[in-house]
């Protein structure tokens, strides 16, 4: 499971990134019209609610952050964020 949070937020920032270079070449926001905004507010809205839904979640659940570098849940302390892993120490 700690392998589908990296892929899921990864495939959404490259559909986010593939949204941009189509609104670029269809002659950027100001010149291809309005049709870019439906796409792009709908990937826009998707990753925002998985990033609401991810945080509530880990929340719920009482896991820390993911660690970047191993996926590792980092005990997280109140208003706290920093610290190394204890994993892998990242």
């Amino acid at each position: 499971m700690r392998a589908a949070r990296p892929l899921v937020f990864g495939l959404m920032m490259v559909a986010m990134v593939a949204a941009s270079v189509w609104v670029n070449l269809q002659g950027g926001p100001n010149g291809g019209g309005e049709a870019w905004l439906v796409p792009v507010g709908l990937l826009g809205g998707l990753y925002a609610i998985l990033v609401v839904v991810d945080v509530v979640v880990h929340a719920w659940k009482g896991e820390g952050q993911a660690c970047r570098a191993c996926g590792h849940r980092r005990p997280v302390k109140s208003f706290c964020f920093a610290g190394p892993c204890p994993q892998c120490g990242a």
